[in-house]
Formats: structure tokens, sequence, C-alpha cells
């Protein structure tokens, strides 16, 4: 069934095997198409845009990410737009389109936040955060980065929360803030003293360290 293909092809491209993950995607769409299923087509064009993502081939990989958006506005499967909407901002960023990545980004988190979906926001937060770094805006960065561990610590995704600190260590670094990005590295090695052999932590400890010396 096309369900068992796209599915196989999903647990293939987790593993890395990206080609046979492709073919595997390929054959389920092929399928999806002969049962005119368009949710299924919808789902098989975004698997496929984000394997050949993978692979290099941001064009083609554009393509159908595309394809799986006009289906899934087609359909107005909200989540489903959002979703692809988001996936081709990822594209468009990996290839340096950075003006067109955030405009596409800013409409996954208009759907997303229309949803009430928090863990997708904070995600969608985060990416578009790291677009504005990109760019060179570290003041809508840190914001967007803000955003996002706003939500996860509603959530009390500890896992999330590491990350968005590592993200704001990093954005007060780049910018020299010394004193903030000392705050959020003692905020993450208290966070992270729970977890044992973290292989960061080495690092965490020297760097708090050098900027308590400056200090």
């Amino acid at each position: 069934m096309a369900t068992d293909d796209h599915n196989k092809g999903q647990i293939i491209r987790d593993r890395g095997q990206l080609d046979e993950a492709l073919n595997s995607a390929k054959i389920s769409l092929k399928e999806n198409e002969e049962l005119n299923d368009l949710g299924g087509m919808a789902k098989d064009y975004s698997n496929i845009g984000q394997i050949l993502k993978d692979m290099g081939d941001l064009d083609e990989a554009l393509n159908y990410a595309k394809r799986a958006l006009e289906i899934q506005t087609e359909l107005n499967d909200k989540i489903g737009m959002a979703i692809d909407y988001n996936n081709i901002g990822t594209i468009l960023h990996v290839r340096g389109d950075l003006d067109e990545a955030l405009n596409y980004a800013k409409r996954a988190l208009e759907i997303q936040t229309e949803l009430n979906d928090k863990p997708s926001m904070a995600v969608i937060y985060n990416n578009i955060g790291q677009i504005y770094q990109d760019k060179g805006d570290l003041d809508e960065a840190l914001n967007y980065a803000r955003l996002a561990l706003k939500i996860d610590e509603e959530l009390k995704d500890m896992f999330q929360v590491a990350t968005d600190y590592f993200n704001l260590i990093s954005l007060y670094y780049i910018r020299q803030d010394k004193e903030e990005e000392l705050v959020y590295l003692k905020k993450l090695k208290h966070l992270l003293d729970r977890v044992s052999n973290y292989s960061n932590m080495d690092y965490i400890i020297k760097r708090i360290k050098e900027l308590d010396d400056k200090s």
C-alpha cells in the first residue's frame, strides 16, 4: 500500500540511506497518483522534497515542496500547509535565499499561531532567528530566539530549552556581550548538571571560568 511505502521511505531517510528512501517515496507517490489520493500525494511530494534537500539537490527539492504546498492549499489542510511553508523556507535558507526563506517561515508561523501549535511555533521561531542571524540582524535573531525559549519553558521541554540556551549563547558570543553570554552559560550548566556524561560540559565549564575571571 502507498501508506506503507511512504512510511518505509521516511524510516529509510531517517537512517540516512537517501537513494533507497527516494525510491520508496517515488513508489508511494506513483501509487497515490493512481488512487488520486491528494493528501497522500502531498505527503509524498513533501517527503521527496526533504530527501532531495538532504541529497543537496535544492532546485528539485524546492519544486517538490511547492507541489506539496499547492495540494495542501487546495485541500485547505492548515497543518500540512504550515509544514510545507516551513519546509520551503528551510530549503531556501540552505540555498541562501534569505529574504524568501524568511517570507515562507513567517507564513508558516502565522498558521501555527492560528492553530496555537506551541511546539511548532517554537521550532519556527528558532528557524526565523537563524535566518535573521545569517542576514546579520542579531537584534531580530535574539528576539526570535527568546520567543522560542519562552514557549519551550512554558512547555517544560528541557531538551528544547537547552537548545534555546545554546542558540542564545551563540548569539551573545557573536555580539561580544559577555555578560549575557555568561548568564545563559550558567543557566545551561545548571540544566545539564542533571545529565551525565554530557559531551560539551567541559567546554561550558571552561567558558564560564573564562568569563568569570574577566568580570
